[in-house]
């Protein structure tokens, strides 16, 4: 934004001059002075309104060599910006839609605030294919990377979200910094895919009550979580830094949290137990299961045989969890 300023101020300031000089040194009165100016940075080529002397014709003489320079430097800026940039944008736009179309369940994210921008890292860091959503230009245009593409406007709006691609995704996350906001991101969001899984901020208790009824599977409130971890932090530092660890993958040399869903087939888990499971793959970490009618359990005993829809939690390394025999959930 400034530089179109500055040049445009440096063009005024040599058209100026100018008109000071035949104004004033020549005599020709503010009109002709102006006119005189004019003519001789566009190279019009109309003649002297006035005879000039030796002096106004050397002023001529650098007046054009300096002013003309200006003056085509100027322009050639001005069009290569707007030509340029319009070429850029526009590739950037087709690229990005391209992105998305190649994308099959996929995360939408719905704002890159704060929170955004952290989900967006996150996703990044395990190679989840997800896609932005946000009406500013300016924050989506800092968005890169091979897994990520973004999509500009507003996500209340069917049309955005069907250009995020939601009736192929897996998962959306309304994450704007209001909670009105995100009450419409996730009632449209519903009402495009009923099959979507949608995740929601929420700054206050009520909001968190509207955000379920409009279709949320799952409603996060950063204000609670961040008290918790506060208060978490104050009486047991080390156990907080150690989560950290196990939930960054960068944390501990590559390892995660990974979610293993139980499926039947010849390389399904369906059938086995625990034990023989731990046997295969030494590396994985199971630290607790979900059964549907009886919950979670921590610390799974070894004896436990699974079934198809058990949900395993398990530490480890990304390929080892993949091998195992499941579905990931990444």
């Amino acid at each position: 934004m400034r530089r179109p300023l500055v040049l445009g101020a440096l063009l005024f300031a040599v058209l100026v001059i100018g008109t000071f000089w035949y104004s004033v040194v020549e005599g020709f009165g503010f009109e002709d002075g102006l006119f005189m100016a004019v003519i001789s940075l566009t190279t019009v080529g109309y003649g002297e309104v006035q005879p000039l002397d030796a002096s106004g014709r050397a002023f001529t003489i650098a007046y054009l060599l300096v002013g003309v320079g200006v003056l085509f430097y100027v322009v050639t800026v001005e069009v290569e910006t707007v030509i340029v940039g319009g070429v850029a944008d526009a590739f950037g736009l087709r690229r990005n839609r391209g992105k998305v179309r190649r994308m099959n369940d996929h995360v939408i994210i719905c704002g890159f605030g704060r929170v955004g921008r952290e989900v967006v890292e996150m996703l990044a860091m395990r190679g989840v294919p997800h896609v932005v959503v946000d009406i500013d230009v300016a924050a989506t245009s800092s968005i890169s990377g091979k897994h990520v593409a973004t999509v500009v406007g507003d996500a209340t709006q069917e049309v955005t979200l069907r250009e995020a691609g939601i009736d192929r995704a897996r998962t959306l996350i309304a994450a704007a910094d209001s909670d009105v906001q995100n009450t419409y991101i996730v009632l449209t969001a519903r009402a495009l895919n009923p099959r979507l899984v949608i995740v929601a901020r929420a700054g206050s208790d009520s909001a968190e009550r509207r955000l379920k009824a409009a279709g949320a599977n799952s409603v996060v409130s950063p204000y609670q979580i961040g008290g918790r971890r506060m208060a978490l932090a104050a009486v047991q530092p080390a156990l907080v830094q150690f989560v950290d660890r196990i939930t960054t993958v960068e944390g501990d040399g590559g390892n995660i949290l990974g979610e293993v869903v139980v499926e039947s087939g010849a390389r399904g888990l369906d059938g086995r137990d625990l034990e023989a499971v731990n046997v295969e793959a030494p590396r994985i970490h199971i630290l607790g299961m979900e059964r549907e009618g009886e919950g979670f359990t921590v610390g799974p005993s070894g004896d436990v045989r699974l079934r198809v829809g058990d949900r395993l939690f398990v530490y480890g390394d990304p390929v080892d969890i993949a091998a195992i025999g499941g579905r990931t959930v990444a």
